[in-house]
């Protein structure tokens, strides 16, 4: 039962979610198709135009699945569903995280993935990597503070925040010794500012996963 009922409310998600991500895929695929042309211009617009879908569906995926659900006024009928508050927490860490991986992933690995195969552009798959990990912070924060405080104001104060912290990370990336040659030489050439980011970077998304469960778990109140 427990995990029927964990598994009907992330796929609730998902139905609810099903013209965001059929958008964003579809933005996806034009982006890395865009790749292959093999032109400047069109490959600089295919990279900024898949960055800006993971981008939104990091926001939005939170804001439609997480907040929406109270001010529309639709937690307290969930809520009275046989769902206790740590499998409801469950079911909306999976939804949003499964939902975002799917899309995430093969945007990401089809952009690095037809830069590295030029043979040409190599270094500049390290900060393609760091770029692709941007939004991913954006959206473990987000979601952790929309669970936990339960308002778009939240929300957006962390998408704000998480911005912040990326515009700090590109800060001393770029000032990295030897960063902008790198960039145009044919192999990934990693610095260790890079590597420290990106580490910081997975541990970020880990830490704001972990914390919104301990966080959940002290609340009394879900309604």
């Amino acid at each position: 039962m427990t995990r029927s009922i964990v598994l009907r409310l992330m796929i609730k998600d998902w139905y609810l979610s099903r013209s965001l991500l059929t958008i964003v895929g579809i933005l996806g695929a034009v982006s890395i198709a865009s790749l292959y042309l093999r032109h400047g211009v069109t490959s600089l617009l295919g990279m900024l135009l898949s960055l800006s879908a993971v981008m939104f569906l990091g926001i939005l995926i939170p804001t439609q699945t997480i907040v929406n659900e109270r001010t529309q006024r639709n937690l307290p009928f969930v809520m009275s569903l046989p769902v206790s508050p740590m499998q409801y927490t469950t079911a909306k860490i999976l939804a949003n995280i499964v939902a975002f991986l799917a899309l995430w992933l093969p945007i990401m690995i089809g952009m690095i993935g037809t830069i590295a195969g030029t043979q040409v552009y190599g270094g500049l798959v390290p900060l393609m990597l760091l770029a692709a990990f941007a939004p991913f912070v954006t959206f473990a924060v987000v979601v952790a503070v929309a669970l936990v405080t339960e308002s778009q104001a939240g929300s957006v104060a962390a998408h704000f925040a998480s911005n912040v912290g990326n515009g700090v990370a590109w800060f001393f990336i770029e000032r990295a010794p030897g960063f902008w040659e790198n960039l145009k030489g044919p192999v990934a050439i990693w610095n260790p500012t890079m590597v420290s980011i990106l580490a910081m970077d997975i541990v970020t998304i880990g830490a704001a996963i972990a914390l919104t469960f301990y966080f959940q778990s002290k609340k009394t109140d879900f309604i």
